[in-house]
């Protein structure tokens, strides 16, 4: 599957929003070792890592991105939570 402008404008989002809520807190990464590229890419590798877990497990995470396929497919999705 290809890296989409979409998932791209979410992740970057993604990662600001993490950075934001972390400086709020206190919480600050030094920018040599963790840029925004770098954070915004432990974050997808983390996830990937995630949902393959939840697969070989036979558990459905996250879409379809086949909509046709979507609407045969009786399983749920899984949206991961904080903490879980």
């Amino acid at each position: 599957m290809n890296y989409t402008s979409q998932q791209r404008q979410y992740n970057n989002r993604l990662t600001e929003r993490l950075l934001e809520l972390a400086a709020r807190h206190g919480y600050v990464f030094d920018e040599e070792d963790f840029d925004f590229v770098t954070v915004r890419d432990r974050i997808r590798c983390y996830y990937k890592s995630y949902v393959q877990s939840k697969r070989k497990k036979g558990i459905k995470v996250g879409y379809a991105p086949d909509r046709k396929k979507a609407k045969k497919d009786e399983g749920e999705s899984v949206v991961p939570t904080v903490g879980a």
